[in-house]
């Protein structure tokens, strides 16, 4: 055997025993059938490997070929089983230690292409309307071309209060998309916002805000409640997990700890391996008993969110209010790997008090079949009838106007933020509020719209490119009078639409203004007072005897 063959068998020899080392591992979990057929097609995919590396016309290189087979094999899997390489490892060292602000995705390699994967931290990136699945194909004026996921990691990342623009491909579009994403610093704590609803403390209903479910998170959430307690007993309480993409399971049943008794199932876990079922119960008396709550939840409540949602809503201890949650009823556990990588596999669910599973995804393949609840529909103690396998869905819904396309280009295009910086650096002096009408403000901002050159690009412009492009390439290129003129009635159509929506073009911008120029404090009473959903949520506390025929 000549030291080109030798080479190449060493080379390939750490991937294929790495393989071997993990049929090892399964093998003490799997039937007699269910080892011979793991053993016979390790057997194969080796041999596979082996006559590729040595018989290829060309050279094979290891790393980008094992890795295009491990994404292979987990695009067969749930959303949220990931491999991570040795550099995709220290991301979050980077924003630890340089302080630097993300854009909220979560990214890696699908099929070769850098991808957008399933949310699992902070959403802002995705409620501007990316989505999983995205593939990105520039970031700033990089191609991702060739890039390892720790190399755009570190373009996303920079000094919180800038912004960094990306192009993405999505499934079924011939024309690209662009993002102008807002780097935001990582949070330190997991309750951002308490207070009292209404002019003061006379009601008693207070307000807080859990953002995610990190360390000390239970006690973050019982300190606030019992801070505004101390002042004046409370009446009424308003837990707010809108965007809250989850965390510890450990602390969701700290936080439900918080409003049912001692000893009460929050969440089972149950595993294929062994069927291990595994129950988490409350363990201390909880601080509020029997104050009336009402939890707010959207599409981007998740996880741990929907553990603390789901399980007081099946007690009938807590009236869930908002839009149907993201679905995430699935338990990922981090394994390590060789050379500093790491899997984060799925291994099991977890089921609420009522029997039921959130588990929105119905995931399938040739590999894995998603294990859906047969039953979906369940009982609460009360009565009530709650579902499974959709996420959480709200006690009472509240209707979502959702925004115009132009409202959503300009979202993307961080138009309100990038507006907000220009006017605070020229119109306004630090810690004062800026002396204009809203109608002012409005002016102002429509005209830095026109100066800036911002694109304003609706589905519709993407669709009408996609239809010019395919007019000149099937040879329909003689209606471009007529697309120019379509074009012309798109512009006219996106003028009239801006001026429709002044209302919550003065909303976006005084939100961003506020977080630039308010104290703490006086921000998070401005955001209490200006939001729909949480003014709803009081009024339910608020009309006696709602409350309690809801959960009855």
């Amino acid at each position: 055997m000549n030291e080109t063959i030798l080479g190449l068998m060493k080379r390939f020899a750490l991937p294929i025993a790495g393989l071997l080392g993990a049929v090892v591992l399964l093998s003490a979990f799997r039937s007699n059938d269910d080892l011979f057929e793991l053993r016979k097609n390790f057997e194969v995919f080796g041999a596979l490997y082996e006559e590729i590396a040595l018989g290829y016309v060309d050279d094979v290189r290891p790393t980008p070929f094992m890795r295009a087979g491990i994404d292979a094999m987990l695009e067969q899997l749930d959303p949220y089983t990931h491999f991570y390489d040795e550099a995709a490892m220290v991301d979050s060292r980077i924003l630890q230690q340089q302080n630097l602000g993300g854009v909220g995705l979560s990214i890696g390699r699908k099929g070769g292409r850098l991808s957008v994967l399933a949310p699992d931290g902070e959403a802002t990136a995705y409620q501007k309307g990316v989505r999983p699945g995205d593939i990105i194909l520039q970031i700033g004026e990089t191609s991702t071309d060739g890039l390892t996921v720790m190399e755009a990691t570190n373009l996303l990342l920079g000094q919180p209060g800038t912004v960094v623009q990306i192009l993405i491909q999505r499934t079924g579009e011939v024309a690209p998309r662009s993002f102008v994403l807002p780097r935001i610093k990582p949070r330190a704590v997991n309750v951002s916002r308490a207070g009292w609803l209404g002019a003061d403390s006379s009601e008693a209903i207070a307000y807080v805000r859990l953002d995610r479910f990190g360390n000390r998170a239970g006690r973050e959430v019982k300190r606030a409640f019992r801070t505004l307690n101390r002042s004046v007993p409370l009446h009424g309480m308003v837990l707010d997990l809108r965007g809250n993409p989850g965390g510890l399971l450990s602390e969701a049943v700290n936080v439900v700890g918080n409003f049912a008794p001692k000893g009460s199932l929050v969440v089972t876990t149950r595993s294929r391996i062994d069927g291990v079922v595994q129950e988490f119960r409350t363990d201390e008396d909880p601080l509020f008993p029997d104050v009336p709550l009402v939890i707010l939840v959207n599409e981007y409540s998740a996880s741990a969110s929907e553990i603390v949602s789901g399980a007081l809503q099946d007690m009938d201890r807590a009236v869930i209010m908002g839009t149907t949650s993201l679905g995430k009823g699935l338990v990922q556990v981090l394994k390590p790997l060789p050379h500093n990588t790491t899997l984060k596999l799925t291994v099991s669910h977890y089921f609420l008090p009522t029997g039921r599973t959130i588990q929105s995804a119905r995931y399938s393949s040739e590999s894995a079949t998603a294990t859906n609840p047969t039953l979906l529909e369940f009982e609460t103690a009360a009565g009530r009838t709650v579902r499974g396998g959709r996420g959480v869905e709200p006690d009472v819904p509240i209707e979502v106007e959702p925004p115009g396309q132009v409202e959503n280009a300009l979202q993307r295009e961080s138009a309100f933020f990038l507006f907000a910086n220009e006017w605070v650096a020229t119109r306004c002096q630090s810690n004062e509020t800026c002396s204009a009408s809203g109608d002012e403000k409005v002016s102002a901002f429509l005209e830095w719209l026109d100066r800036s050159h911002i694109s304003i690009t609706t589905e519709f412009d993407l669709s009408l490119s996609a239809l010019e492009l395919e007019s000149v390439e099937t040879g329909f290129d003689g209606i471009t009078d007529e697309l120019e003129r379509l074009k012309t009635a798109v512009e006219v159509a996106k003028s009239d639409q801006l001026a429709s929506i002044e209302d919550r073009i003065l909303m976006h911008i005084q939100h961003e203004i506020d977080t630039r120029l308010l104290e703490q404090s006086d921000q998070i009473s401005e955001e209490i007072a200006s939001d729909g959903w949480i003014s709803q949520a009081q009024a339910l506390l608020q009309e006696e005897g709602r409350l309690e025929a809801l959960l009855r």
